[in-house]
């Protein structure tokens, strides 16, 4: 078995085992140029042409009318929220069984294995992985399904074995209601995992669906990319929803206040933890059923300006007879 592939399987093995990032942490990192995200070709695929991030132009996207809604099963049932965790990396949050993710455009059902967070450095400075026509959100979170509940080796086998729906968060003034309290509610976990490896059970009444909230589940964009930490297998159908998650100002900036990157309390706060946009190289983005991209709109519109043009120039010559 080459290299790359048991680094693959055994990063795999540690993203959704709950101490993923942790014991890869030598090799790579986020801020620090000896080990930081141009550093990441020498790991695995990270130098491949179909990486994750990436940065989504509306109006290039492709319509497809079949990508319906997607359908989740278990997300409103707070008991699946089972252990949070600081890797070093990120704020990792272990589910358990009984999450499920299907709809048009995915090749069978996928099981929620666990989710995770990107940020920056508090509200002013943001820190999405993707990007929307160039706009970047104060945070995003990442809830990762294998195909099928197979195996970690099948999934990395199978360029479509695993599935990850992507969440914009954005920093906001105005938000309120039950989402913004599920947020307070949850962030308040940060402080008991302050320090890198440090990990506790989860007994909030916050389910998957609440930190969701009201997102439309039928706005979103399709594309086929990888993995954004190393190894960056190249197995991942990505679902990036358009609409952000409003949250209150403060649980933005907490965790790059509360999270550590090192196992001391008093060590270096964790933020920037995303990886940069990478190149589409000519992969399609497919726009959902109901996020028609202006393109098409435009596209449509001068055969009907030319129409009107002639009936106008034809009602001037009457006018000249």
């Amino acid at each position: 078995m080459a290299l790359t592939r048991v680094q693959g399987i055994f990063t795999m093995a540690l993203l959704l085992s709950g101490t993923c990032y942790a014991a890869v942490e030598g090799p790579w990192c986020y801020n620090d140029n000896r080990c930081g995200p141009p550093t990441w070709v020498s790991h695995g695929h990270c130098g491949d042409s179909r990486q994750s991030p990436i940065d989504i132009n509306t109006t290039e996207a492709v319509f497809n009318s079949s990508l319906g809604p997607v359908t989740l099963s278990g997300y409103d049932d707070y008991r699946k929220l089972r252990e949070i965790k600081n890797t070093g990396k990120t704020v990792y949050v272990k589910l358990k069984d009984g999450l499920f993710l299907s709809g048009n455009g995915l090749p069978d059902v996928y099981k929620a294995k666990a989710l995770h967070f990107h940020w920056g450095n508090g509200a002013s400075k943001p820190g999405s992985e993707h990007c929307i026509d160039g706009r970047q959100y104060s945070m995003e979170f990442h809830i990762v399904h294998t195909r099928n509940n197979m195996s970690l080796s099948d999934a990395l086998d199978d360029p479509q074995g695993i599935a990850v729906l992507a969440f914009f968060v954005q920093a906001s003034k105005s938000a309120k209601g039950k989402t913004a309290k599920a947020w307070e509610s949850f962030s308040k976990n940060l402080l008991r995992i302050i320090k890198k490896g440090s990990d506790s059970e989860l007994k909030s009444t916050v389910s998957l669906q609440d930190l969701i909230g009201s997102t439309n589940l039928a706005h979103y964009y399709r594309y086929s990319g990888s993995l954004t930490t190393p190894n960056c297998n190249e197995v991942v159908i990505w679902t990036v929803f358009v609409e952000p998650i409003l949250v209150p100002r403060k649980v933005v900036a907490f965790f790059p206040f509360c999270i550590r990157s090192t196992d001391s309390s008093s060590g270096p706060r964790l933020n920037n933890n995303f990886r940069p946009l990478q190149g589409l190289h000519n992969r399609m983005v497919e726009a959902s059923a109901f996020l028609k991209p202006r393109l098409a709109t435009s596209r449509a519109s001068p055969p009907v300006a030319f129409i009107l043009l002639l009936l106008g120039i034809s009602a001037l010559g009457v006018l000249l007879l």
